[in-house]
């Protein structure tokens, strides 16, 4: 029987190839070439290159699918000159850009600044002969090796090199750029404290730090620092999303010393670090509250500095960042009354999932599928205490640090978008939901006297 479903399957595979080989392509991509380089944009959630492409909507067919995705992801215009074939489930076209591309002399980074989707799913664009990207930085390596030989079919698009992008900046960000090059100069390319001052906004360490201070700050006073870091996160979403202004290697790529996702006003690094410690300082014993935001402001004002060593913020970004950290910090109290309503909660996941549809933001996605997971914790009725304080500190850091582990890895795991979308979604849910629930009910088999209480967080 085996056997005979075996000759069957041989029999039906050309047949099925040919059907699916038939089928209406699902994606397009727009090919441009100069010279021997072609224009590839590097994806936000992979961090890898490709084609300038996407999904074809409905309505729309994939000429029209690979001209409005070259538009939203490069701000270029182009017409169509050739069809090249399919490649799996995408339409590939030679393409041609109405006008000249605005790259940089010698790294040939392209001008995204015209782009609608500008701090959205593409970190930056460049022109690179595709034989000299290595495979481990290709989204789709099976792709361009099957375009190369095609290269002769795709007309030239023109050039216009720049040393830089600052023509299109604002007068605030052309006076900031020549600051930040001192900077850069001034501390150098190889320095190592600012990497440590970046770390200081970071929201794995301000978690873990936080998670080693479990039991002298308690699950309560945990909860509410989890809400007012929620709403930080929120406010500095919406206000980059509404701002859109670009970040300094939008304008001198030269000055990347590391990518980042989304727009740069105001710095989130700098405000959630200042709040952060300052909550954390604040709430330990035997520091006075002036002292702990003191040096709260201290700490936020390294990560700040490192920020704008990095090429990824502006001072102007750094100073709003500042701001609105201070803001938060001097509000502790009535935000802590707000997170002990689940009404609270509930707003806050309601304006972060429709602000991630309107922006197509993933951070805010992110914010609302963690505080979801959070939230839907506290429903378990769990004694949440600390005991034994050792145990219940580094448990709840391991657990949370093998969770990151595997948001770190899924981008090496799959290709794919929407897959690594969903898979950090269902990871960050349940790292909230890990916090809130499966740290103690793990704890009960470590301090089996615990008793069961109601589903509040306190």
């Amino acid at each position: 029987m085996i056997r005979a479903l075996f000759f069957l399957f041989l029999l039906l595979s050309p047949l099925l190839t040919v059907q699916a080989d038939q089928t209406a392509p699902g994606a397009a991509a727009c090919v441009i070439r100069h010279q021997q380089q072609l224009l590839l944009v590097q994806d936000r959630i992979s961090g890898r290159y490709s084609l300038s492409g996407g999904y074809i909507d409905a309505g729309e067919n994939a000429e029209q699918a690979a001209l409005r995705e070259l538009h939203e992801e490069t701000g270029l215009q182009g017409r169509i000159t050739a069809e090249l074939g399919r490649w799996q489930r995408a339409q590939l076209f030679a393409c041609q850009t109405l006008t000249p591309i605005q790259a940089q002399r010698g790294s040939g980074f392209v001008s995204i600044l015209q782009a609608p989707n500008l701090g959205g799913e593409i970190l930056n664009a460049r022109l690179i002969e595709p034989a000299l990207l290595p495979d481990g930085e290709r989204r789709f390596p099976a792709q361009l090796d099957w375009l190369i030989p095609r290269l002769g079919e795709v007309a030239e698009s023109p050039v216009q090199w720049q040393a830089n992008f600052s023509e299109d900046a604002s007068p605030l960000h052309r006076a900031e750029l020549p600051l930040i090059q001192r900077l850069q100069g001034w501390i150098g390319p190889n320095a190592l404290w600012p990497l440590a001052g970046n770390l200081l906004g970071t929201a794995p360490v301000q978690l873990g730090v936080a998670l080693l201070l479990l039991p002298l700050l308690g699950w309560p006073r945990l909860y509410r620092m989890l809400f007012t870091m929620a709403l930080l996160t929120l406010l500095v979403q919406l206000a980059k999303e509404g701002l859109g202004w670009p970040r300094p290697f939008h304008l001198d790529p030269a000055l990347a010393g590391q990518s980042a996702q989304g727009f740069g006003m105001p710095s989130g690094h700098t405000a959630s670090a200042l709040l952060c410690w300052g909550l954390l300082l604040c709430s330990l014993p035997g520091i006075r509250a002036w002292q702990g935001i003191t040096l709260a402001l201290l700490l936020a004002c390294l990560a700040g500095l490192a920020r704008v060593w990095l090429g990824v913020h502006f001072i102007s970004d750094v100073v709003a960042g500042l701001g609105l950290g201070t803001l938060l910090l001097a509000l502790r109290k009535p935000l802590f009354a707000l997170a002990d309503n689940r009404g609270s909660w509930a707003a806050l996941i309601l304006v972060s999932l429709l602000g991630a549809w309107l922006t197509q933001s993933s951070a805010l996605g992110a914010l609302a599928m963690f505080t979801l997971g959070l939230v839907s914790g506290t429903l378990f009725p769990l004694e949440r205490h600390p005991v034994p304080a050792l145990g219940s500190a580094l448990l709840a850091l391991s657990v949370s640090l093998g969770m990151g582990g595997l948001l770190l890895t899924l981008p090496l795991l799959t290709s794919s978008s929407l897959l690594i979308l969903i898979g950090q979604g269902v990871l960050l849910g349940g790292l909230g939901l890990w916090l809130s629930a499966g740290l103690w009910w793990s704890l009960r088999f470590i301090n089996p006297g615990s008793t069961h209480r109601g589903p509040t967080p306190h």
